[in-house]
């Protein structure tokens, strides 16, 4: 039954905020760290396509897997913050 209780906490200790209040603040982080890794993303897709364009054929391959790499670590971003933002619904 203590187990229980944990989950039960309505007001945290030591101030006037309570736990929406930091489910609010994680779920505004997560939302603004999702705009800025895909616009940093896409700054670095567009860097990687003009190499792609401009460098000698030994070098393509090279290039090929740096923005292959980008889109996967996009994918990523928008994979973990989902996966926050979900878990922060399972508690509202």
């Amino acid at each position: 039954m203590k187990y229980l209780n944990l989950l039960t906490i309505e007001k945290l200790e030591g101030g006037n905020y309570d736990v929406n209040t930091v489910l609010s603040a994680i779920s505004k982080v997560t939302d603004m760290a999702l705009k800025i890794g895909i616009a940093l993303a896409g700054v670095s897709l567009v860097i990687g396509f003009i190499m792609y364009a401009v460098v000698d054929v030994d070098q393509k391959p090279r290039i090929k897997s740096r923005i292959i790499q980008t889109l996967l670590g996009v994918g990523g971003i928008i994979l973990a913050i989902s996966l926050v933002n979900v878990i922060i619904g399972l508690f509202t």
